[in-house]
């Protein structure tokens, strides 16, 4: 493990440093929740059915920045996240710089679980650390949890089901031993980014949830048949409408504002 207890320095770079030094017209001040999108589609749907303003300049992380959009209706932003859990968490960081309090983060997740149903939306409760970012903020850590309050909006307002899942860096390393223990731990499928967003953001003091569909559904045994991908644009737009309905739910009054 990477975390030094007894490490006091500061990092050589940080999220505000950052901003400083990439600073290109992007607010200084973001909405209160952000929707981090990893996956594709989800930013354009909301283009285009909401009254979604592109911000100047590009949002100003240290890997990739990227635009960023603001719905001032609902008083949130989003943006793509990038992929993998290093980028997860240079994105957390950098919306904690930028005044973020709640991250709603949307993806995919492949499914090893019988339970799961291709195009099925879950919350996740935890995420299996499985990943190596997280281990630079935390000594030792078996899973990730989200906001309590946010999973709790997240499941009783768009009634979807709420498993664990396992998030990982290693994408050619899921075998039939390691899928079949992840199942014996509870989980229902592997993403590569779910478990950093929550340990990065409880370690910040933000809150964040996540969004999950199922895009394809693993062989429980060698010899199945093999996975297919199975997404539409169809059901990537649903996800982004249910992660637009948190963020509705979040909004403080406008009075409050």
């Amino acid at each position: 493990m990477w975390f030094l207890p007894d490490d006091t320095t500061e990092p050589i770079i940080n999220a505000k440093e950052q901003i400083n030094r990439t600073h290109l017209g992007c607010h200084v001040r973001l909405p209160e929740t952000a929707i981090v999108f990893f996956m594709s589609k989800g930013i354009e749907h909301l283009c285009d059915n909401y009254n979604a303003r592109k911000l100047p300049g590009l949002f100003p992380r240290f890997l990739n920045r990227c635009p960023i959009w603001e719905i001032m209706d609902y008083q949130v932003c989003f943006l793509d996240g990038g992929r993998g859990a290093p980028q997860a968490c240079d994105t957390v960081e950098t919306l904690a710089a930028l005044g973020v309090n709640n991250i709603i983060s949307v993806g995919l997740f492949g499914a090893f679980d019988q339970r799961i149903n291709i195009g099925e939306i879950i919350t996740p409760e935890k995420a299996f650390v499985e990943e190596g970012t997280s281990l630079h903020y935390y000594e030792s850590i078996e899973y990730a949890a989200p906001d309590d309050h946010l999973l709790k909006i997240a499941t009783t307002l768009l009634n979807v089901k709420t498993y664990p899942i396992v998030s990982t860096d290693a994408v050619y390393r899921q075998t039939f031993h390691k899928e079949a223990m992840w199942r014996r731990k509870g989980a229902v499928g592997v993403d590569m980014e779910t478990s950093a967003v929550f340990n990065i953001a409880r370690y910040l003091g933000l809150k964040s949830v996540g969004l999950l569909m199922a895009s394809d559904i693993h062989p429980m045994n060698p010899g199945d048949q093999k996975w297919k991908w199975h997404m539409t644009d169809g059901m990537r737009f649903d996800l982004s409408e249910k992660s637009i309905a948190i963020a509705r739910q979040l909004r403080k009054p406008f009075a409050e504002s």
